[in-house]
């Protein structure tokens, strides 16, 4: 029988033996994860007086160092940052303020930077404009306002910055089982929609919602219903309904509209669970479909966020939701699917 099968979970028909590969990755983010938790491991204290955590580049060299630091753009597509004094968070590639990393959310700017590598600290403290070429385009112009006006409201602390992650238990320690389920989904899971979530060009930290996404482990109002958090699951956008993963994405009154207004027609037992059913609309190519499809529950999730977390009052020709004007912004895939829309 062939290894892969045998490396397939009960479920999907295979004996679930681990891939040892995929474990090893997950027992090196583990220590990843460690270096950037405020930890009284020796080792941990080693590490940081001799690299950057942002990067991990420094003075430490071999093998093994250069394994995990292979592993650091993983390590931001999974966990969040909650700011404190900056000095370990990647200004460009790690998620510390709003819902996508500064890469993501300015493509334009980031491709006329010089110095790629600096940690949030750094560029708060010596600015953004000494990284960058003399000569900007029209569009970098623009996204260097707006991120100048970011930085004029950052306040740093004096305390270490937190990772946070649905990867994560209660104390803080990053879960392997759930790591390695993650990893291992894609090639091997049988579980449907999975080719959804995994072939195609969106981001990282997109394919991970998706996977979240398709099997209902979204934080919504119901599931936190279920575990005792909440005692009404009842929207708090609409008031029309329990917030579930479905609601969300495509019940909710804001969803409905969007779906219908760049010509989706969406059944009403329509299920995220079934994401790879819906129907493709004849204006969008099917090359790019699926990217686009999980850009647009990307953007949904997002737009909930804000209006419960943010009391935002975002409308779909809202600038903050990367869709300036009428032309949609879809991240690293936006030039596969901006067209599209």
């Amino acid at each position: 029988m062939a290894w892969d099968q045998v490396c397939n979970t009960t479920d999907a028909g295979g004996l679930g033996i681990r891939h040892l590969d995929t474990q090893n990755t997950c027992l090196l983010i583990k220590l990843v994860h460690r270096l950037h938790q405020d930890t009284e491991s020796s080792w941990a204290k080693w590490v940081k007086q001799h690299t950057d955590l942002a990067t991990m580049e420094g003075d430490i060299t071999g093998p093994h160092w250069e394994a995990l630091r292979d592993l650091l753009p993983l390590y931001q597509a999974i966990t969040t940052v909650q700011l404190g004094d900056g000095a370990a968070t990647s200004f460009w590639y790690d998620v510390w303020l709003g819902d996508d990393c500064f890469a993501d959310r300015f493509r334009a700017l980031l491709s006329h930077c010089t110095r790629q590598n600096q940690s949030v600290r750094t560029i708060a403290m010596q600015g953004i404009v000494s990284t960058l070429q003399p000569r900007l385009t029209p569009q970098a112009q623009t996204e260097l306002a707006t991120v100048q006006d970011l930085l004029s409201s950052l306040q740093l602390t004096a305390t270490p910055d937190r990772r946070h992650s649905h990867l994560m238990d209660g104390e803080g320690k990053l879960q392997t089982s759930a790591l390695y389920a993650l990893l291992q989904s894609p090639p091997n899971s049988q579980t449907e929609g999975h080719q959804l979530a995994w072939k195609n060009h969106a981001p990282p930290r997109v394919k991970f919602f998706a996977w979240l996404l398709t099997r209902k482990k979204i934080q919504c109002r119901s599931n936190l219903q279920k575990r005792g958090v909440l005692d009404d699951a009842t929207c708090e956008v609409c008031g029309n309904g329990d917030e579930n993963a479905n609601h969300i994405i495509f019940s909710c009154s804001f969803a409905s509209e969007f779906w219908s207004a760049i010509g989706f027609v969406v059944p009403a037992d329509a299920d995220v669970s079934h994401l790879d059913k819906l129907d493709r609309p004849a204006h969008i190519p099917s090359k790019h479909f699926s990217t686009l499809l999980l850009l647009c529950c990307w953007q949904l999730w997002k737009r909930r966020n804000g209006v419960i977390f943010r009391q935002e009052e975002a409308t779909k020709n809202r600038k903050h939701y990367g869709w300036p004007g009428k032309t949609p912004d879809y991240g690293r895939a936006g030039s596969l699917a901006r067209m599209h829309v």
